[in-house]
């Protein structure tokens, strides 16, 4: 008789999930490395914007440095436990490696557009943001004391969502032809939130459509109320960010749309009526000139991580 063994390895031939194939898949080609991006070429240009203009970029790859230290140090430790099996884990490991390549990334591109002293303030200046941190302590709550359904939905919310007031600004730029280098690295950037959003809003609907139809309402009323509690507080960090800027209500409509499609990775219905057509024509040039085909952009329920062929000899 066969002793029941103390651990067991890992079969990866008996992996029956699609979507764990086609993530994993889809993982290994967005490794990328920050210094192969020759940001210092957009040093120049970047010197000859206007102070306000130079100020909302260091600010704002300031925001995203926060906002990814706590997804890569947190956020998918604490969603990794409750994985189903084996693979659904290992996405989860890999996706933290690359929130911790963007994690790097942003502090790179802090590096090539300042000197020391410049870098500091902007780190400061997240720091001390009483609105970033709110951000912070909302969704770190979720993931410190949530359930597994909820931790899920507060990452969508930043990975899909939130992230985008930041963006904003250097796609706004680029839409105008400016900073093409920086550009590209948000590109790949996005690659990584997006894939972060679309697997994890996956991992929410399955657990969501197993509960009772008296638990989903309950849910999904939770689902909104953070959604409500994370968008007032966001309208403030953008009024902060872009002060000295025309720019607060094409960030905050923007972030309608990005939340929007927050909800729409968790199966809800969204909250704002706003949609990418109707989208500044500078900012809708820059998201659509760094997108990919499969990228966040162009999401839909029927996204290609759904139906991704694997790759094959």
């Amino acid at each position: 008789m066969n002793k029941k063994p103390y651990y067991k390895a890992n079969n990866w031939n008996t992996v029956e999930e699609q979507v764990d194939r086609s993530a994993w898949a889809r993982l290994n080609d967005i490794v990328y490395e920050p210094r192969r991006v020759p940001i210092y070429k957009d040093q120049k240009e970047f010197l000859h914007l206007p102070k306000n203009e130079q100020t909302v970029i260091l600010h704002s790859f300031g925001s995203l440095t926060l906002s990814s230290t706590l997804q890569m140090k947190v956020a998918l430790s604490e969603i990794k436990k409750d994985a189903e099996n084996s693979e659904e884990v290992a996405v989860y490991n890999a996706l933290q490696y690359l929130e911790s390549i963007n994690n790097k990334a942003y502090s790179y591109v802090l590096a090539e557009f300042s000197d020391s002293k410049k870098q500091e303030d902007a780190y400061e200046w997240a720091n001390q943001n009483p609105y970033l941190q709110k951000k912070m302590k909302l969704l770190n709550t979720v993931y410190q004391s949530g359930n597994t359904i909820q931790k899920k939905a507060a990452h969508v919310f930043l990975s899909t969502g939130l992230y985008h007031s930041s963006f904003f600004g250097p796609l706004y730029l680029f839409g105008q032809h400016k900073l093409p280098r920086t550009a590209e690295l948000i590109k790949y950037a996005l690659r990584i939130t997006t894939l972060n959003g679309i697997y994890t809003g996956i991992k929410f609907r399955r657990d969501f459509f197993k509960l009772p139809k008296k638990e989903q309402k309950k849910v999904h009323d939770w689902v909104y109320d953070l959604c409500d509690k994370l968008y007032d507080n966001e309208l403030r960090h953008i009024k902060l960010l872009y002060k000295h800027t025309d720019l607060e209500d094409k960030v905050e409509h923007y972030i309608h749309y990005t939340l929007n499609k927050a909800l729409m990775n968790l199966g809800q219905e969204p909250k704002y009526p706003e949609n990418v057509e109707t989208l500044d024509p500078i900012l809708t040039t820059g998201l659509m000139e760094s997108a990919m085909i499969e990228d966040f952009f162009f999401y839909t329920n029927a996204h290609p991580i759904l139906k991704m062929r694997e790759i094959t000899k």
